[in-house]
């Protein structure tokens, strides 16, 4: 069972100015952050929690998803993403993903490139399975040929975490788009292994379920989680 800590947002909400209180830029930010980050704690039950509710109320908020990502316009959710916080990048990815929105493909393709973490739970990546073109794999497929070739870090990061789902999420399109983009990657002695020091793509396969189900649930289908 995930654990929800709705008073840390709350007090992560508080230290943004409210009404007539700060910079119109700041006010803007906050506007945005009690829309599509706060609301409900949304940005937490994302982490993981949502997947295993009863499907009524999966339904409902897979319709307010949608709704939200309707509303956000691209500088809104520019604006999450250049605010830095986990949780606003968490929210934000999840309304590209929710509304597939190819007009931040862009910037995606910028921050992964410029070494940005995409996170845990959510991230660029899993948002860039759901737009699901061959142009979203090619952009894995470039960020993998550059992140693989830097140092596995010792300890798990967001760094570490970003590499093996953005292998989860090219695998995921391979499969999707009938392509093997991935395979060179995971050959005997290739980038991943040399990486990883993991030869194959079973210790993959529950990355690549992963993603699979989080896309199924961004598209407001019901995810088949294995327990």
């Amino acid at each position: 069972m995930v654990r929800v800590d709705l008073g840390g947002l709350r007090d992560y909400a508080a230290t943004f100015p409210r009404g007539r209180f700060g910079s119109p830029e700041d006010r803007y930010r906050h506007r945005l952050i009690r829309r599509y980050v706060g609301h409900g704690g949304r940005c937490l039950h994302l982490r993981g929690g949502v997947l295993f509710w009863p499907r009524p109320r999966q339904r409902l908020f897979q319709y307010r998803l949608r709704w939200s990502a309707r509303r956000a316009g691209t500088q809104d959710l520019t604006t999450l993403l250049d605010t830095g916080g986990w949780r606003e990048r968490s929210a934000a990815s999840w309304l590209i993903a929710v509304g597939r929105r190819a007009d931040l493909r862009d910037r995606i393709a910028r921050d992964l490139h410029s070494g940005t973490a995409c996170g845990y739970g959510w991230d660029y990546c899993t948002a860039l399975a759901r737009l699901g073109t061959e142009q979203d794999a090619e952009l894995l497929r470039r960020y993998l040929d550059q992140a693989l070739l830097v140092p596995r870090p010792v300890d798990e990061d967001h760094h570490r975490h970003c590499r093996r789902r953005a292998m989860g999420a090219l695998l995921f399109l391979d499969g999707v788009l009938g392509t093997s983009r991935a395979q060179p990657l995971l050959a005997p002695g290739g980038l991943w292994e040399q990486w990883s020091g993991e030869e194959g793509t079973d210790s993959l396969a529950e990355e690549r379920e992963s993603v699979a189900q989080l896309v199924a649930f961004a598209a407001g289908r019901r995810p088949q989680i294995r327990t």
